[in-house]
Formats: structure tokens, C-alpha cells, sequence
């Protein structure tokens, strides 16, 4: 073979290459039953030294930051936790998720996948051990640097009854989100937001808009699968309308004068949950600002071709918004 057919032979498996893609390998992600190995103790006297030490770091950040009670080692611990196990509103929590999630096969599988990917990305990231818990309908993700855990009782379906019977009623379109088809979503994003946190060299508006946009990003890398609403946590309508007013939406912050807006109040009304954004159409969805985030970002990588990894350790949001000439 001379040079020139030798140099034809390799461009066209290099572009096969290509062409067919890069296989991405699942990563075995298993789900610890933690609600089932709490609640298969005696309720009474619960002998918690019958619980493995591996899942010891997990129980003891359950305990503290979940159930809000001291270390699993206090002496007050067993009678406290006994108090929790022979509740008969917790009981029938747990009665219900037992009902709903009998195995969490298919959990399993999409983390496998997510995490496939964020291993291929950042092949040196630690991976994190997954449990599922009773959170007494308190948290839904729980966090830190090598666990994550997930209060199944906060994924009941929209129309469970006991969202309704709280002191505080949880809002509809919060009602909307726990479902079973939410967990892995909330998962990838918990993790992330956990592993990558918030640090700005300006803490404003469109700082934060960036960094969710930069999350949710990464979330699709990760979960290719996904439409982007259920990345976005919007529905259709509600992603359309993003879409459809995207121009318009950048006008109202830049006439408003809320891009470099930093006070608490105007972060918290523009970047938490809410049944829509305030100052846009009831057909907006809350935290509609994190979608230009997200175009930005998109913006942003194309001018720069910033790597995934200088993506996430960028923390000067206001150099991405200018290396990204976004003008929608």
C-alpha cells in the first residue's frame, strides 16, 4: 500500500469511527434498600449494632440530617429511633412505598447508564453509593461527597394523599415532580450540584442563571436518553414557551435590571420553584431564567471549546457570558 492509499485507508476508518459513535459502558450502580433494612428491625427495641458498617456513614447522615436526631451512637439514639419505627403515619408511609417500589430495577439501570457516562467524561471522579430511605416526608435527595440518598416517600405520585394532609400542603406543581419517573433526574442533579457546588467570583442573578444552566448541561451529556424538559424538570408547554420567548425573556432582565440584581429576595424569585416566574406569563415556568443559562453555556462552549472539565471548575460566570456573545 503507498502513502496516498495508506492516508485514504486511515481517514475513512477514522470517520467510520466517528461516524458510528463512542460506546459508553454502564457502570454497576445498585441501590441500597436502607428503608427496607430500618424497618425489618424490631420496632420497639431496635438493635441497630445488626446493621452493617458499611452502611453506617449513610445511617448516621440519615439520622442527623434526615430524622434530625443525634448520632446513631448517643445513648438516646434506640429510643428515639423506636419513637420513628412505631409511628403509624411513618408505618403507612413506608407501607406505601413498599407497595410502589418493590425493586427499583429500572432506577438501577438509568443510574448504571448516567454514571457510565460521568465516568467516561471524569474518569477520575468518585463514584457515589446510592440508598433509599423513609425521610418522614422530609428531604427527597440527600448529599454528600461519596453518598446520596433518596427519601422515596417524596415520590408517591402527584395525587398521594398525604402531600394534601400536611400542616403546609405541598404545592401542586411541586406535587407534579415526585414521581417515580423523577427520581433518577433528581439524582444525577443532586449529585452534581453536590460534586460541582456554586462558588461565583460575583454572587448575582446571572451567575446563578449560568451555573444551573451549566448543570443542566451536563445532565444531558449524562442522561442522552432524556428530553429536555425532563432535564429542565418543565413540561412540553412549558419548555415551549422558554423556547418561543427566549428574546423576549432576555429583554425583560436587561430592562428590568435584574441581570446583575444580587439580593437574596430576586435570586430566590428567579432561581427556586415556583408555579411561574414572576414578572412573565402564567405560561412560564419557575426558574425560566435557568434556560437562558443553558443557552448561554451552550454559546459559551461552542466560541470557546471549553472541555467538560474547565466547563464545571469555571466559576467566573461573568467571563462565560462574555466568551459566549450571547445575543438570542
Amino acid at each position: 500500500m503507498d502513502k496516498l492509499q495508506k492516508f485514504f485507508f486511515i481517514s475513512i476508518v477514522f470517520l467510520l469511527l466517528v461516524g458510528c459513535g463512542e460506546k459508553v459502558s454502564p457502570v454497576e450502580m445498585n441501590i441500597v434498600r436502607f428503608d427496607k433494612i430500618l424497618f425489618s428491625l424490631n420496632h420497639e427495641h431496635p438493635d441497630i449494632k445488626t446493621i452493617s458498617s458499611d452502611d453506617y456513614p449513610f445511617f448516621n447522615m440519615y439520622a442527623i440530617g434526615v430524622l434530625q436526631m443525634p448520632d446513631v451512637n448517643s445513648p438516646e439514639f434506640p429510643e428515639l429511633l423506636s419513637l420513628f419505627l412505631t409511628d403509624s403515619t411513618i408505618n403507612i408511609i413506608n407501607d406505601s412505598v413498599e407497595h410502589a417500589y418493590p425493586q427499583m430495577d429500572m432506577q438501577e439501570r438509568e443510574l448504571s447508564s448516567a454514571f457510565g457516562y460521568y465516568k467516561h467524561y471524569f474518569p477520575f471522579a468518585t463514584l457515589p453509593k446510592v440508598y433509599s430511605c423513609i425521610s418522614g416526608l422530609n428531604q427527597s435527595i440527600i448529599t454528600d461527597s461519596v453518598m446520596i440518598g433518596i427519601g422515596l416517600d417524596n415520590y408517591l405520585g402527584e395525587d398521594y394523599i398525604f402531600y394534601r394532609l400536611l400542616a403546609e400542603p405541598v404545592p401542586k406543581y411541586i406535587r407534579k415532580k415526585m414521581t417515580a419517573n423523577h427520581i433518577v433526574r433528581d439524582v444525577i442533579y443532586g449529585w452534581l450540584t453536590a460534586s460541582y457546588p456554586f462558588h461565583p467570583e460575583k454572587l448575582d442573578l446571572i451567575s446563578g442563571m449560568i451555573y444551573q444552566g451549566k448543570i443542566c448541561y451536563l445532565m444531558e451529556k449524562l442522561l442522552p436518553a432524556y428530553s429536555q424538559e425532563r432535564i429542565f424538570n418543565f413540561d412540553k408547554t412549558q419548555l415551549h414557551w422558554c423556547k418561543d420567548n427566549e428574546v423576549e425573556m432576555w429583554e425583560f432582565l436587561l430592562s428590568g435590571e435584574l441581570i446583575f440584581n444580587n439580593t437574596p429576595f430576586v435570586l430566590n424569585k428567579y432561581l427556586n420553584d415556583a408555579p411561574f416566574s414572576s414578572g412573565m406569563p402564567q405560561e412560564s415556568p419557575g426558574r425560566a431564567v435557568v434556560w437562558s443559562g443553558y443557552r448561554i453555556i451552550r454559546q459559551y462552549v461552542d466560541n470557546s471549546g471549553a472541555s467538560l472539565s474547565d466547563l464545571m471548575q469555571e466559576q467566573d460566570y461573568h467571563k462565560i457570558l462574555r466568551l459566549s456573545k450571547y445575543r438570542p
